[in-house]
């Protein structure tokens, strides 16, 4: 840093003052954001009724890299996992099925869609499957992300799991 312009260095410490100071995550999706709302919520192309429920922000990042993900993002906070404090109500589940409550009083409920795009281990699956109880109530459609092999992967490698679940959901 010692060797940065002085302009990078005067933004940079206004971007640490702004980052105390200033909105930090967005109030919809609770992604970062340097306003009310992120560039993922505030961008009118994306589909308001299409959101993937992901546990952190890194999660969120990894599918807007892949890049033909056209719709919302819901970020949790984590995962149901009581052993390390994470119990439904510390993660932002209150907020998923107020925000679609919401968008269900502009949207037929039948053509809102939840991914439950949570982490394919022991904790994630807790998570989607409580997910799964609590919005069905709502009548919005609520899908999960495939699981099965990896491309560029052996069958005689795959564990069980995995390879149970590439047969189940084969298309």
């Amino acid at each position: 840093m010692l060797d940065w312009p002085e302009a990078d260095i005067e933004e940079f410490s206004h971007a640490l003052v702004e980052l105390k100071t200033g909105p930090v995550l967005c109030e919809q999706c609770f992604n970062f954001a340097d306003q009310k709302l992120c560039g993922i919520c505030s961008n009118s192309k994306r589909q308001k009724t299409k959101i993937a429920v992901v546990e952190k922000v890194t999660d969120l990042v990894s599918m807007e890299k892949m890049g033909s993900y056209d719709g919302l993002y819901h970020v949790l906070g984590g995962a149901i996992n009581p052993v390390n404090g994470y119990v439904p109500e510390k993660l932002k589940i209150t907020e998923l099925v107020s925000r679609l409550n919401q968008l269900k009083t502009v949207t037929e409920p039948s053509k809102i869609e939840v991914i439950l795009a949570t982490n394919p281990n022991t904790y994630g699956e807790t998570t989607a499957l409580y997910l799964d109880q609590e919005l069905k109530p709502l009548g919005v459609t609520i899908t999960r992300l495939a699981r099965g092999l990896a491309a560029g992967s052996s069958v005689e490698y795959a564990d069980e799991i995995t390879l149970g679940n590439a047969l189940k959901h084969r298309k």
